[in-house]
């Protein structure tokens, strides 16, 4: 086992792509272990064969296209128009935006990209300070993958055996919540400031605004209704999204030419290939970890050494956040998730919690200094040097932070929704 983590460890530091880095730490136990090779292309595949993991790379393709034509605008437009008369409105209206922007595209990264180059300098121009502008734009794009469709938590839900459906609902409160928390530190420096607000649009205006943006807030009206209302599984309303929104950016707003559509479409095959694959060789890391005994020895240890199941949902939370700051947690949740089970079982800690736990916290590994990945994409759009961005994003930092602990200690947050499925 000692080996195993020496070469896990030592892949990734010298930067090899998590995917390989899974399956040559597998490798390197399965071929010291003594058995035989071919299991690593046995378990790579089994871990493909998944009709539920077909609907990830349909989910990216969709997100993608979203992301390219005029879908954002039109999001930010409508949520605006109902909240843009409040103190801080158009920063609300952007922490709403990036909340259901990001649950479409499923990357809180893309989220950073298309609503920040899109918003920061209409914020900028509406007098918002840049620092306030600037840890907008980094902080609320991570929401969006707490809200259905959420590829993280589908491969959570995959990873721990529960329901797709219900593992979507389970980050809708949270997601939620954490918004409201980043909207009121807007809305009270807002105030504070003095910042200048629009004028409470009349309800024919809101209606004009809204019938404007109807195509693009019918877009996770119509996944998420197939879904749960047993329309379609959730394979089938990922391939269903990739039809709707080809048919508004290319039919209805025109705004992605058909010669673009095949750049758009390899760019997003690409991304998607790379995250089926470290799904897959997360299942030959399982396989190893399962068969070494491993999940009886974690066990045992986490049972005799911690006292509560607070401390335990500390130790995960620490855990997640160190991981969110280098990769995607939902790999780790893949392999962790089949050995922790019988941890979280003997806590009696709800799965629907642990996973939106998991996601909360890599989030904030996030926009974590030195390394969260977003830090540095906000960088690049607002053209911000790392203290800018720190200085900017550590309040609503401390609002993620706040609506984890209310995951933490009120699971119904988290638990409420699925239970009623």
């Amino acid at each position: 086992m000692a080996l195993v983590i020496v070469a896990f460890f030592g892949l990734l530091i010298i930067g090899v792509p998590v995917a390989h880095v899974v399956l040559g730490a597998a490798a390197v136990g399965i071929m010291s272990g003594g058995y035989d090779g071919t299991l690593l292309a046995q378990q790579t595949v089994l871990g493909m064969n998944s009709y539920v993991i077909l609907c990830v790379p349909f989910f990216i393709i969709s997100g993608d296209l979203a992301a390219k034509g005029k879908t954002s605008q039109k999001l930010v437009n409508a949520i605006n128009a109902l909240l843009g008369h409040l103190p801080g409105g158009l920063g609300i209206a952007t922490v709403f935006s990036c909340a259901l922007f990001g649950a479409i595209t499923g990357s809180s990264i893309a989220c950073v990209v298309a609503i920040g180059a899109l918003m920061l300098p209409k914020l900028l121009e509406a007098g918002y300070p840049k620092p306030l502008v600037i840890g907008i734009i980094t902080t609320a794009g991570t929401l969006g993958v707490m809200i259905p469709p959420s590829v993280p938590m589908l491969q959570i839900s995959v990873a721990m055996g529960v329901s797709v459906a219900k593992g979507f609902l389970s980050g809708v409160i949270p997601g939620i919540v954490t918004a409201i928390l980043m909207s009121a530190y807007v809305f009270f420096t807002a105030k504070k400031l003095g910042l200048p607000r629009e004028e409470k649009k009349s309800l024919k205006e809101i209606l004009l605004v809204l019938k404007d943006s109807f195509w693009a807030l019918m877009f996770p009206v119509i996944i998420l209704g197939s879904i749960y209302g047993g329309i379609a599984t959730p394979t089938e309303a990922a391939v269903i999204s990739v039809f709707y929104v080809l048919f508004v950016e290319m039919v209805i707003y025109r705004t992605i030419p058909a010669k673009e559509l095949w750049n758009i479409i390899k760019g997003s095959t690409v991304s998607a290939a790379t995250l089926t694959l470290t799904i897959a060789t997360a299942q030959v890391f399982v396989w190893f970890m399962t068969t070494a005994n491993i999940p009886a020895i974690v066990y045992e240890a986490l049972v005799s050494n911690v006292s509560s199941k607070y401390v335990m949902l500390f130790l995960l939370c620490l855990l997640f956040l160190i991981v969110g700051c280098f990769t995607n947690v939902a790999t780790v949740v893949i392999i962790l998730g089949p050995i922790m089970l019988p941890v979280l079982q003997y806590f009696g800690i709800d799965l629907f919690q642990f996973g939106v736990i998991a996601v909360l916290m890599s989030q904030i590994g996030f926009v974590t200094p030195p390394f969260g990945l977003c830090l540095f994409v906000s960088m690049k759009v607002a053209k911000a040097t790392m203290p800018e961005v720190i200085k900017g994003s550590w309040p609503f930092l401390v609002a993620m932070v706040i609506g984890t602990l209310m995951v933490i200690f009120i699971p119904q947050l988290a638990t409420w929704l699925p239970s009623l499925m």
